[in-house]
């Protein structure tokens, strides 16, 4: 019986000059894609290793170990740009609830600083962990932009909807509008 011949398992095979080739790789595609405040190379790298490591507990082979390191570190990257741009919609979302009367607080000292801006998405998470309904609903009005004649499609799409189903809609909105207002300023007094 022949000897099985060695399995090209993990990224072990990357010697130390293709790991600064990737490290390179990676701090340019962090630039390109301004991403050098949330992370650098050595983090896509640490997490493209814990990647090999879940494929090679898997016993896959990777034929190609720097190619293979090469396009994991690119998706870490891009789905750390899309992290941070969803991030921003949601902190520009936030800024247009707050410019709303419905959030103005008798505290101006508060906004300076973002405060009012954490209090409220921390209100928005508290919201979704007890009324979950509600929570689509405003997520919906506001961070998705739909009219309610859109939400009611969405909420019932096998329903003719009339203005009856819309303004039901707009009512249960403007409850949860009322809830999370009401999350929003006991925790406001709470400062």
């Amino acid at each position: 019986m022949s000897p099985l011949t060695p399995k090209n398992w993990g990224l072990t095979p990357l010697g130390p000059q293709q790991v600064q080739y990737l490290k390179g790789y990676y701090y340019n595609l962090l630039c390109r894609c301004k991403l050098q405040h949330r992370c650098d190379s050595d983090d896509i790298l640490s997490q493209v290793w814990e990647k090999a490591a879940e494929v090679e507990r898997l016993e896959r082979p990777i034929e190609n170990p720097e190619a293979w390191a090469k396009k994991v570190g690119e998706r870490i990257i891009f789905q750390e740009k899309r992290r941070e741009l969803s991030e921003k919609k949601f902190i520009q979302n936030l800024r247009y609830m707050m410019q709303s009367q419905i959030f103005a607080s008798p505290r101006d000292d508060l906004d300076c600083d973002g405060t009012l801006g954490q209090m409220l998405a921390l209100a928005l998470k508290e919201l979704k962990q007890t009324k979950p309904d509600f929570h689509q609903l405003v997520v919906m009005r506001f961070f998705g932009d739909m009219s309610w004649e859109q939400i009611s499609l969405e909420l019932y799409p096998d329903t003719a909807i009339s203005r009856k189903t819309i303004n039901r809609v707009r009512q249960r909105g403007s409850r949860a509008l009322k809830k999370l207002r009401k999350i929003f300023f006991r925790n406001l007094e709470t400062l």
